[in-house]
Formats: C-alpha cells, sequence, structure tokens
C-alpha cells in the first residue's frame, strides 16, 4: 500500500466527519428533484463542491435542465477514475413518511425521500470528493464527478456526458444495493406504451362499441402466459414484466369526463426486465412478435406497442441494456481491498448478486463506451429500505471512494 493511501486512511476521521456526511445528506433530502426537475438539486451541489474548492461546471442536457460535473487534479487528460450518480428521484408513494424532504435520524438510519435511490449515494460522492481535496495529495490524474439527470428514464444525462467527451479509465455508481455488495452484472430494462384503440359507443348500445380497456386486459393476461424467449439460466425470474401504470378515456388524450361511454384509447405503460446477452432490438422484436399472435384475436380493435413512450409521460427516451462486466475487473479488486480498511464492513459478494442484479442502471451507458464499472452503494435495511440509508454504510462507501481516488489518480 502506498505512503498516500495510508495517509488517507489515517485521516479520515479528521477529513470526513460522520456528522458532515449525514448534513450533506440532509441537505440533498431537502431540494426534490423528481425526474425532470433535477436542476435546483444540480445547483445545489455544485455551489457545495465549490465551496469546498473543487472545480465545477453545469451541463444542460435539455433547455433548463442541468447536471452539474465536478472535477478534481489535472483538467486535461483522461480522468483515472469517475464516480457517477443520478439526481433525479422516485416518486413518492402513499406509504412515504409526512415531511418526506426534512431528514429524520433514528440510531443508524436517516430516513428522508431519495436518500435510498440515490441521495445517500451523491453525499458519499461529495464526501469522497472533499475528502480528497482536503487531504492536499496531489493527484496525477483526474477524479471526475458526474451528477446526472433522468437516470430513471434510461439514462439520458449520463449518454449526454458521454457524448460531449467526458469519459474515464473507471467508474463507480453507488446506487443502493448495499457496500457488502460489488456488482458488476444486471438486466436490462426496456420501457414501452401498449396502446389499444377502440370505438366508442354509449353504455345503451355497447354492441356498437369496441371498449378498448376490455381488450387491453385480456391482450395484458396473454402477454403475462407468453413464452418472448430472451432467457438467461444466471438470471432465472427473468424476463419480467410489470405493467405500472394504466390511463383509458374517449379521444387521443384519454379524455376521462364522458364515462358514459367506454374508452375508444387504452395504454398500459409497461416496464420489461431482460436478462444479457439481449440487447434492445431483441426485445422490441420479440414483443411484436408475441402481439401479432395475439392481433387476430381483437380484429375490431388496434393494437400497437410504443416504444420510445410518449415524452408527456416522463418514463423514458433511452434504452438501458444489461450490464456485464466482469467481477474480477480491478476496481472490484481494490474496492474489496480497501472497504474493510476504512470500515467495519467486506465486500460479501461480486459480480452477480440476485435479486439487485434485477436492476437497470448507468453503467450500462459506461460499461458500453469502454469503462471499467461497477456498482457500490449504501443502502437500508428492511423492512423500509426505500424510505432511508444507514449512516454507517453511506460513510463507509464515502471513505472507499476516497481512498479509492487517491490509489486511482495519485
Amino acid at each position: 500500500m502506498t505512503d498516500s493511501i495510508e495517509k488517507m486512511i489515517g485521516d479520515l476521521d479528521r477529513l470526513l466527519p460522520e456528522d458532515e456526511l449525514v448534513a450533506i445528506a440532509t441537505e440533498l433530502t431537502a431540494v426534490a428533484s423528481f425526474t425532470g426537475q433535477e436542476t435546483p438539486l444540480a445547483v445545489q451541489v455544485q455551489k457545495t463542491l465549490a465551496d469546498n474548492g473543487i472545480h465545477t461546471f453545469g451541463q444542460e442536457v435539455q433547455p433548463g435542465r442541468f447536471q452539474t460535473i465536478g472535477l478534481l487534479g489535472p483538467l486535461h487528460g483522461t480522468p483515472a477514475l469517475m464516480l457517477n450518480g443520478h439526481l433525479d428521484m422516485d416518486p413518492l408513494g402513499r406509504d412515504h413518511p409526512e415531511d418526506p424532504f426534512t431528514a429524520r435520524r433514528i440510531g443508524d438510519q436517516l430516513f428522508g425521500a431519495g436518500l435510498h435511490n440515490m441521495k445517500s449515494g451523491l453525499a458519499a460522492m461529495i464526501g469522497a470528493a472533499i475528502a480528497v481535496h482536503r487531504s492536499g495529495i496531489p493527484l496525477r490524474q483526474g477524479l471526475l464527478l458526474e451528477f446526472v439527470v433522468g437516470e430513471l428514464q434510461g439514462g439520458v444525462g449520463t449518454k449526454h456526458a458521454l457524448r460531449s467527451g467526458l469519459t474515464a479509465a473507471a467508474a463507480v455508481v453507488p446506487e443502493p444495493y448495499s457496500v457488502r455488495r460489488v456488482i458488476t452484472r444486471t438486466a436490462g430494462v426496456h420501457k414501452f406504451a401498449l396502446v389499444v384503440r377502440g370505438r366508442s359507443a354509449h353504455t345503451s348500445r355497447p354492441d356498437e362499441g369496441v371498449d378498448a380497456i376490455a381488450v387491453l386486459r385480456k391482450v395484458l393476461d396473454l402477454l403475462d402466459t407468453a413464452d418472448i424467449g430472451l432467457r438467461n439460466s444466471d438470471f432465472p425470474p427473468l424476463p419480467r414484466m410489470q405493467v405500472a401504470s394504466l390511463l383509458a378515456g374517449r379521444g387521443e388524450g384519454h379524455d376521462l369526463s364522458g364515462i358514459s361511454y367506454c374508452a375508444d384509447k387504452a395504454t398500459a405503460l409497461i416496464d420489461l426486465r431482460y436478462p444479457p446477452p439481449h440487447q434492445p432490438e431483441d426485445v422490441h422484436a420479440a414483443i411484436d412478435a408475441a402481439l401479432d399472435r395475439l392481433r387476430p384475436r381483437f380484429p375490431t380493435a388496434t393494437i400497437h406497442l410504443e416504444h420510445p413512450v410518449d415524452p408527456q409521460f416522463r418514463v423514458s427516451g433511452t434504452d438501458m441494456p444489461p450490464m456485464d462486466m466482469p467481477p474480477e475487473c480491478a476496481v472490484v479488486r481494490d474496492i474489496a481491498e480497501l472497504l474493510p480498511l476504512v470500515s467495519d464492513f467486506h465486500v460479501e459478494e461480486t459480480g452477480l448478486a440476485l435479486p439487485y442484479s434485477y436492476c437497470g442502471n448507468d453503467t450500462t451507458h459506461l460499461s458500453r463506451a469502454g469503462i471499467e464499472c461497477c456498482l457500490f452503494g449504501p443502502r437500508g435495511t428492511t423492512p423500509d429500505t426505500e424510505h432511508h440509508v444507514l449512516i454507517s454504510e453511506m460513510s463507509a462507501c464515502a471513505r472507499t471512494l476516497a481512498a479509492l481516488a487517491i490509489r486511482r489518480c495519485a
């Protein structure tokens, strides 16, 4: 182990106090950042980094929609390490605690909206960067920080950053799968809409209409049991289809007011998880082939597969194929070696970790750009995992990323 890493590890309590890391996570929680509304959080992250002496700039991914980029070390040449995390947060469910944007600490748990996915990971990235800067250890190669928009839309922010020329030799994405795991193999995510168009008729004359809802219900039931292939024995339950949202009404806009008439348009928004080595074009062709077998059963309706989905639903505009990196890659070995030196945790799983590998994330785009990458981030505990993070895991992640940056960049 080099003197620089030993110096960093020995000084981490001073460089990154736990209370300061919790304060960073609390500040992130206070800013709502739903998909498409990430700019206020991007601005806050940029200010926090700049206030701590870290070079930053913003990227406008879409008009008025910004993400934040940070860089430590040399401003030229390929950075040795990238830390990438998404600003957008999941919609709140009915079971979310009151006052969701005020973080609450209970023992080792920190509660708050978006902390699980993935503001605790963002806090770990920020904390690691601050610790590296405070250490005063000179970096020979850059440490690149990406706080991106639209991961929940397939990774639009990360793809934008790659198109702009931002890259690195290796990358870590601190998604919430626990510091006990370093994941390099994940499922692909295919988001699409199934749209049925029928013919509206008054409830007194149902035989004159074609009820789009009735047709869609039957089609979805048939798709549930259809064999579309796309299998891999390492990912036994896949492919898995989830119907997440249903809309129906009259006209192209799904007008909801005319309930005396049957719906002539019904739409299902669907998330389909599929394993490597299959690709988005394989998935589209498999679903379309299944629908071709079903369409003759419903000759009076039109059944259409829509991909990408209408932008008004803010679902997805970018394909997110599987990620399949070797579990023995160097960045995984580094994390497994450094984690127990800076925390009480050890890496227990690498490569494929079920059910966590059924996720989709931005590592798919990074790996396809030739960047060695993995998932390694803080998580909470059951039963309310979605509502909190373990502070001990968030701290362990931040400290490991800081030590990794010194190893890779100094």
